[in-house]
């Protein structure tokens, strides 16, 4: 029994440190950004701040549709406590761009802010269209969330 504990440790470990060892080689790709910037929307819907902690570069930056430049901590601080809540949110990706280690999104976004959120109370009642574009940082094989801006713009007609 001692044999085979000693077996599956050392199976287990060995496959950890083929999984640290590949990451840092794989190379980014446009699926692969895709997911990142479905992650975030995700995290933002479900106002998970966890994930948004870990998920933000530490250097992260936002330029919001409140027209406030934030850092990381003030972010995730807002959605802990439900300040960037949307009753609806949908997104369209127009554009995608990798240049190195840099991957950059673009599109628009419609979002129903809940009442108690900082653009519920800026724009009571109101359905938003936005601009966005996000910017992720390859690091380690995975996408880290390194800057955001986005901006209301007049509803089509």
């Amino acid at each position: 029994m001692r044999r085979g504990l000693l077996f599956g440790l050392t199976a287990a470990l060995l496959l950890a440190a083929c999984a640290t060892t590949s990451a840092p080689n794989q190379r980014p790709t446009e699926a692969s950004l895709r997911a990142a910037d479905a992650e975030q929307m995700r995290i933002i819907v479900e106002e998970d701040a966890a994930a948004q902690q870990d998920f933000m570069h530490p250097n992260y930056l936002l330029n919001g549709p409140a027209n406030v430049v934030k850092h990381k901590a003030e972010v995730v601080a807002m959605l802990a406590r439900g300040y960037i809540a949307s009753d609806s949110f949908t997104r369209n990706v127009e554009g995608v761009a990798i240049t190195g280690d840099v991957g950059i999104v673009m599109g628009s976004e419609i979002v129903t802010p809940a009442p108690d959120s900082e653009l519920g109370r800026l724009h009571p009642g109101r359905t938003l269209h936005r601009r966005y574009t996000n910017v992720f940082l390859w690091e380690n094989g995975q996408w880290r969330f390194l800057a955001r801006q986005a901006t209301v713009v007049p509803s089509p007609h």
